[in-house]
């Protein structure tokens, strides 16, 4: 295929075109995987809810994980949010098979070293220690980044963490381009 641009004609490579459509259709499914969770956050008690992606022992590590990046503190914890298990949906859903074997391959290691038997704070060494060694991988190959991406990104989606996390506005007023902020106040969800 041909295109047109300032400096003349230039042939689109298929992979590249391929690439982009990938990543197109996963944030196509995103907006499902978002409703699916919302839907099964209300319909079913989260303890009732079978993993998709993930295995029940690794679901469990993934909801140690987001706890420890979002705990409790003036807002609900990651797992108050329920997203332990919008990162198993999101995994099944939105990521690139790399991905997925990136993470499983990251929740392994996990077991592999004794997290579940480590102490609070020895997990969160191996944590940081992990999070430090993925700085200078590729997101496809970070199994931190894709943890992170996955638990900001159901949190702050979720009921809890746009209410609570952040100040919610059920039907905003008009556009205010600069508005002063306090130093405690929230930043404000859209």
């Amino acid at each position: 295929m041909w295109t047109r641009s300032e400096a003349g004609w230039s042939m689109i490579n298929r992979r590249y075109f391929l690439q982009g459509t990938s990543v197109l259709m996963a944030h196509a499914s995103f907006s499902r995987v978002v409703a699916t969770f919302l839907a099964s956050r209300t319909a079913v008690a989260a303890s009732s809810r079978a993993p998709v992606f993930l295995s029940a022992a690794e679901l469990g590590r993934v909801a140690v994980l987001v706890d420890m990046i979002l705990p409790e503190t003036d807002s609900p914890a990651a797992t108050a949010a329920g997203t332990h298990d919008f990162v198993d949906m999101a995994l099944s859903a939105c990521a690139s098979p790399k991905q997925q074997a990136t993470f499983r391959s990251g929740l392994t290691a996990l077991a592999v070293d004794g997290f579940d038997s480590m102490s609070a704070q020895d997990r969160l060494v191996w944590l940081q220690r992990r999070a430090a060694s993925d700085v200078v991988l590729s997101y496809d190959e970070s199994f931190f980044k894709i943890l992170k991406d996955y638990t900001l990104t159901g949190y702050f989606h979720s009921e809890i963490g746009a209410t609570r996390a952040l100040a919610y506005e059920r039907v905003p007023g008009g556009f205010q381009g600069d508005i002063p902020l306090a130093a405690d106040q929230k930043a404000w969800v859209i």
